[in-house]
């Protein structure tokens, strides 16, 4: 038994059968999906504090306070989960390329278990510690939690049930050991950069194998003698294999280096090395093992568009995996499970074409930019665990509940997905209003579909089925916050302020009603499919208001809100995957916008009835297409926004709906 199992940990379940999840066409279409460099902890979060949801036991037995075992009888597990960070479908799909000369040629896409996962956290698109801590513990948080829920409150995740059975532990990442991923696996803090709390945590209870860099910033803080501390291959290769006392390898005072970076001669352990080394030293463990591992510089380089360094990256991690598969598969008395997939996409990967460069060895590929993006992700399984992931499209809570049912030698437990901007709609309810006008506008691939609204006690969310298309092209979402009162845009007001890229958007068309009473008070607006996490003010996307005292016509001022698209229903030169044949698509843009952002200190005590209208336009506003939800003949005689028809809701003090949404008149 490893020593770190000495610290027992309260942990209760309920045998179920799970929730089948969504399934996916057997041939489903393979689309992609840090040094996160703009990834922050969420200071503006709007998160209703009393709503402990993700707080809440996952394996709660929910009877009469029973507390069942936390696990069943069976053989000593062996659960390996394989963290690309970053790493896309399109990421997968040009290594193949670049290392075998075809696409669908990687070890990993071999898996006997392969599907899709979504990747949203509370913030809209996720960061590397949301995703990881999400994988780690199954419930969703706010970008920048480090093994926390987005009310702050710890969480227990794999590895606390792996110690608690009596299983060795071993993280091993090409990061820093304090980086966002591993760090999410194996403590706690409210911000990913709040390295000091990081490294005390792991060096306070260290797992039994630790592998990577950071030395420069982690090395102080562990007990030489308590820890078996090495900094090189040799001494690597040298430490004795001793089940009381953790191994500890820092390989390099920050990141590990690119593998395109590295000399011939370069010492620096890699991949592969680092895991048949931990994995020598976790298997001798009887009761079983859990072994993290993070190829984290796919996302480094994407981060930087470094198409030289990507797939080099890739093709390390599943030559890690392809060795640790074929040594675990000859494993005898153990029920082997093993994981791949990432965190989120990183970039916005495309490869153009199915063929290598003779001069560079590289594909031709487009990067969307430097950032993340909501592209689904790949998972690969084996292992009977890993059957829940064949042919689903699912969120990527599902990793937790998995590998929680491996180590638990049981069925897994359906996670719970609370509500998230995550581009798929269902949990808007139903559409309210779909398209009569075909789509016939502009350079790009756009359409509006259908409009689905609700509200809650967090803010105002916006569901519009439809496609966006990454290089053409905006969507304006109007609200009339005070729906009757006749001020704001509209009623003889204009907007000036047309300093920005989203503030020339809304400042270019004249906007007019028929409607007695409408006048806009802001706008969520967006150019070419551009993302938006809850705590950024951007320029090409968000949240403007020009209702005093928030804004004002001639000086709109800039609030937080999400804007989320749903994979398969983003374009890029051509029509989008998902775009439905009758010209009517399901899914697509999710917007979220707290009380906070709209109204001076939240929600008035009256509450207030709300007007939406959505509209699409050329990228610099100068154009008004004819696509709008609610449907109408949009332009007026200038060319400007002629709006005869909006929804309509009304909402209490608490955010909660007391009339509509329904489309007025």
């Amino acid at each position: 038994m490893s020593p770190t199992a000495l610290r027992l940990v309260a942990l209760c379940t309920a045998a179920c059968t799970p929730t089948p999840p969504g399934k996916l066409p057997l041939e489903a279409p393979a689309d992609g999906g840090g040094l996160d460099v703009d990834d922050t902890s969420d200071p503006g979060d709007t998160d209703d504090p009393s709503d402990t949801s993700d707080s809440a036991d996952p394996h709660d037995s929910g009877d009469t306070g029973e507390v069942v075992p936390p696990w069943d009888d069976g053989p000593p597990p062996v659960v390996v989960l394989f963290i690309g960070d970053g790493m896309g479908s399109e990421h997968v799909r040009g290594a193949g390329l670049v290392g075998h000369g075809t696409e669908g040629s990687l070890f990993i896409e071999t898996a006997p278990h392969i599907g899709l996962l979504q990747t949203a956290s509370h913030s809209g698109y996720t960061d590397s510690a949301a995703s990881a801590t999400t994988m780690a513990t199954g419930a969703k948080t706010t970008n920048g939690r480090i093994g926390r829920d987005r009310h702050g409150v710890d969480l227990e995740g794999l590895v606390d049930l792996a110690r608690a059975r009596g299983l060795s532990v071993g993280v091993v990442t090409t990061d820093r050991v304090t980086g966002a991923t591993p760090a999410s696996f194996l403590t706690h803090a409210d911000d990913r950069y709040d390295t000091e709390t990081i490294a005390v945590g792991l060096a306070t209870e260290p797992p039994d194998v630790l592998l990577g860099g950071g030395a420069g910033s982690v090395r102080d803080f562990f007990d030489a003698t308590a820890v078996d501390l090495v900094e090189t291959a040799e001494a690597l290769d040298a430490a004795a294999i001793d089940p009381a006392r953790p191994l500890v390898g820092l390989f390099s005072e920050f990141e590990l280096p690119f593998i395109a970076d590295m000399e011939p001669t370069d010492p620096t352990p890699r991949l592969p090395a680092l895991v048949s080394t931990a994995l020598d030293h976790l298997l001798t463990d009887p009761d079983g093992t859990l072994l993290i591992v993070e190829g984290a510089r796919i996302d480094h380089a994407s981060h930087f568009n470094r198409t030289d360094a990507v797939f080099q990256e890739v093709l390390e991690l599943d030559a890690a995996v392809q060795a640790t598969v074929e040594r675990l598969d000859s494993l005898e008395g153990r029920a082997v499970t093993v994981a791949v997939t990432a965190d989120h996409e990183c970039g916005g990967l495309t490869v153009r074409e199915p063929t290598v460069d003779p001069d560079t060895g590289l594909p031709p590929v487009r990067w969307l930019w430097n950032d993340h993006t909501n592209r689904d992700v790949p998972v690969y399984g084996w292992g009977d665990a890993a059957a829940v992931f064949a042919g689903t499209r699912q969120h990527n809570s599902w990793v937790h509940a998995a590998l929680d049912g491996a180590l638990r030698s049981r069925a897994p437990a359906a996670p719970d997905v609370p509500r998230l901007a995550d581009g798929h709609l269902d949990d808007l309810g139903t559409v309210l209003t779909t398209q009569t006008e075909p789509t016939d506008f502009g350079d790009g691939y756009n359409q509006l579909d259908g409009l689905r609204i609700t509200a809650d006690a967090q803010g105002l969310w916006f569901g519009i089925d439809g496609v966006f298309d990454e290089r053409a092209n905006a969507v304006v979402v109007w609200l009339d916050l005070d729906y009757g009162s006749a001020t704001g845009v509209g009623a003889d007001v204009e907007l000036t302020d047309v300093v920005g890229v989203v503030d020339r958007i809304l400042g270019g068309p004249t906007v007019q009603s028929s409607l007695p009473g409408l006048g806009f008070d802001a706008a969520v607006a967006q150019t070419g499919a551009a993302y938006l996490r809850s705590y950024l003010t951007l320029d090409t996307v968000g949240v403007r208001q020009f209702q005093p005292p928030r804004g004002l016509p001639e000086d709109l001022a800039w609030q937080h809100g999400i804007v989320n698209y749903d994979d398969g229903n983003v374009a890029d030169r051509a029509p989008a995957r998902d775009a439905g044949t009758t010209g009517l698509s399901e899914h697509g843009m999710e917007v979220f916008v707290g009380h906070d952002a709209l109204w001076e200190g939240g929600l008035p005590a009256s509450g207030a009835t709300i007007a939406v209208v959505v509209t699409l336009l050329s990228a610099d506003g100068s154009t008004v297409s004819n696509q709008a939800l609610p449907p109408q003949p949009i332009q007026g005689d200038d060319g400007g926004l002629a709006v005869s028809r909006v929804v309509q809701l009304t909402v209490d003090a608490t955010g909660t709906l007391t009339d509509g949404p329904t489309v007025v008149p």
